[in-house]
This record gives structure tokens, sequence and C-alpha cells, in this order.
């Protein structure tokens, strides 16, 4: 159990943390979209979507363990100390329904009509609409929570500073 101790025990001071943290920053989000990517790629490529079911099911799982995180800890992002509200998320879901909807659109537009080009575009839309709701509706609800875990943070860091 002492090995294993030592083996875990923290041998950096707090600038050479700092100085992890930011470089394993800058290679989660590298892997993610990466990964991202791959996805967008194989579906173009390959015949059968589902040979990509692996990156999508470890995409999905990073996306989940890291919303629940950011709820868990009260924060939304680096650039913002306060949790966003409707208008951004509006523009958040706007900017994915654009970025996520026209490729997935295309993608499964092209394979599902072929030379149809106003079937496909229909497709492109009705994807775009679909990833417009779903994700206004997931950041309402993970906004919300992490709104109020932030603001139960806030109150027991204000019930710890009226103790001392």
């Amino acid at each position: 159990m002492e090995a294993i101790k030592r083996l875990f025990e923290k041998k950096v001071d707090e600038r050479q943390e700092m100085e992890l943290l930011k470089a394993e920053h800058y290679s989660f989000w590298f892997m993610y979209w990466a990964l991202f990517a791959a996805m967008i790629i194989q579906g173009i490529v390959m015949e059968d979507a589902r040979m990509a079911a692996g990156e999508w099911i470890v995409f999905m799982a990073t996306c989940i363990v890291l919303i629940v995180s950011c709820v868990r800890k009260g924060v939304w992002s680096f650039q913002s100390r306060k949790v966003p509200g409707a208008k951004s998320w509006f523009l958040y879901s706007l900017f994915l329904a654009i970025g996520a909807g026209i490729p997935f659109g295309l993608l499964f537009g092209m394979k599902w009509n072929p030379g149809n080009v106003k079937g496909i575009v229909l497709f492109v839309v009705v994807m775009m609409m679909v990833f417009f709701v779903m994700s206004i509706v997931a950041f309402s609800i993970v906004g919300s929570l992490a709104k109020s875990r932030e603001k139960k943070l806030a109150e027991i860091e204000c019930e710890d500073d009226d103790e001392v």
C-alpha cells in the first residue's frame, strides 16, 4: 500500500502542475476535435457508418464526462466566470446547427438520396433543425444545472467566509 502511495505522490510544484494542466487541456481538446473530424471523414469514406461506432462511443463518453464534471464544479468555460444565458445558448445552438447539421445532412443525405438535390437540401435543413433543437434543449438543461450548482457553491463559500 505504501508503494502505491509513493507511486502517485505529487512530485511537482504548483508552477509545474499548472504547466501540466495546460498541456493536458490543449491535448484533450486536440483529441476531442480530431476524433470528431475522424468520425466525419469515416462517415464519408466508409460505406457502413457502423464501423465508426467505437469512435462515436468514445466521443459521447468524453462529452458526458466533460459535461458532468463542469456542472459538478459549477463552471462553464475558461473564458467566462459565469454560466451564459439564453442568448448565448441560442448562438451556440445556431453554430452547432450550422457546423454539424450541414456535414451530417450532406453525408447522410447523399447516401440516402443520391442524385436528388431537393431531397439532399431538405435533409440538410432537417438535420440543422434537429441539431438546433437538441442543442438548445441540452444547453438549457446543463446551463440551468450549472447555474444552480454555481449558486450553491457560492453560498457554501460565503458560509465558510462567515465562519472565519
